[in-house]
């Protein structure tokens, strides 16, 4: 069953990604303002729960696995290639790719640690602009693993599921310093939380749980426990990033519900190819970055450079994608059985 407005949804979380990255990557925002602007990978999670709750729930975990291996797998692999290539030729056409901001580039740089990280999903070392990468590791595991949660699920109250899940994130917390697990169980409670209340009408326990989240974080600095930048907080992810999160999710749903987004085919082929712009983004910043440098960035205005940096990203992206999606898919082609 297709969502029309969950598609729109997943269009704009991508875009919040993009302007999130352009505030973070560009520095075109000071505290605490990015503090405040950091939910983007809530809500991403929040949706992908969402997407999952119109799945068939009778897919197997082989089969959630099989799928999420040729969706998010291959196409990071034929990411890694392109700008690992990408990256030799510029080295070789352009020689000295420090004035653009960019370190020189060779194969030899890399060592069998660094195929180690492709290979895992985890980075493509020594290419600029690629920390989202990050996000991968996680996402795999917890979309192709949800058949089994969903099984616990159908025999647990709504409720009590997603506070174990909460518990369970913040005695990790307590115990553990591994960021994969701590981040697993973080982003699940959004996960889970898209599952749960996405297609249902609880509107009352949404806010509940998002009013107690805020409420939480607001009594602990009142109380005078020390509040660092959010970013500080989400490597590892602590219980303020995750209430922060679970807070501006649950506010956005409540919002949204109200809200319908006209579908346009400019939100129709950020779904489509949201994966595909989310990979390849650097490589849209990198552009930006020497655009600036010799036109508007001369202007000393960070509001302009916010706006005319996210504008100039969105629009490259875009177009990058018009070239990377159907060379995705063509590659793609030969991995379906």
């Amino acid at each position: 069953m297709r969502d029309i407005q969950l598609d729109n949804y997943r269009a704009l979380a991508m875009l919040y990604v993009i302007f999130l990255h352009t505030c973070f990557w560009m520095g075109d925002m000071p505290e605490p303002y990015l503090s405040f602007v950091l939910i983007s990978m809530a809500m991403v999670f929040f949706i992908s729960g969402a997407s999952i709750s119109l799945g068939s729930s009778r897919r197997s975990l082989m089969s959630a696995i099989v799928s999420r291996l040729k969706r998010v797998v291959i196409p990071f692999y034929i990411y890694a290639v392109v700008i690992i290539l990408l990256s030799v030729l510029a080295s070789l056409l352009i020689g000295d790719t420090t004035r653009f901001g960019v370190r020189p580039f060779h194969l030899t740089d890399y060592s069998w640690r660094d195929v180690d990280s492709i290979l895992l999903c985890q980075d493509v070392p020594k290419i600029p602009n690629n920390a989202h990468l990050w996000f991968i590791a996680p996402y795999l595991i917890l979309t192709s693993t949800f058949p089994l949660q969903r099984r616990l699920i159908d025999k647990c109250p709504r409720p009590v599921y997603m506070a174990a899940c909460i518990a369970l994130f913040l005695l990790a917390q307590a115990f553990t310093q591994s960021e994969l697990l701590r981040e697993l169980l973080c982003y699940n409670i959004f996960v889970v939380a898209g599952y749960l209340y996405y297609r249902h009408d609880k509107e009352i326990v949404t806010a509940v749980v998002g009013l107690t989240a805020g409420a939480a974080i607001l009594g602990y600095v009142l109380l005078g426990g020390h509040f660092s930048p959010m970013q500080d907080h989400k490597f590892p992810p602590d219980w303020i990033f995750a209430f922060y999160g679970l807070f501006a999710v649950c506010m956005l749903s409540l919002v949204f519900r109200r809200v319908t987004i006209p579908s346009n085919r400019f939100l129709r082929l950020w779904n489509t190819r949201g994966y595909t712009i989310y990979l390849y983004q650097g490589l849209a910043f990198i552009l930006v970055a020497v655009i600036r440098q010799y036109t508007y960035g001369r202007i000393p205005n960070m509001g302009l450079w916010l706006v005319a940096d996210f504008i100039m990203v969105v629009l490259l992206s875009t177009v990058l994608s018009l070239v990377a999606y159907p060379l995705e898919r063509w590659i793609m082609k030969f991995f379906r059985s």
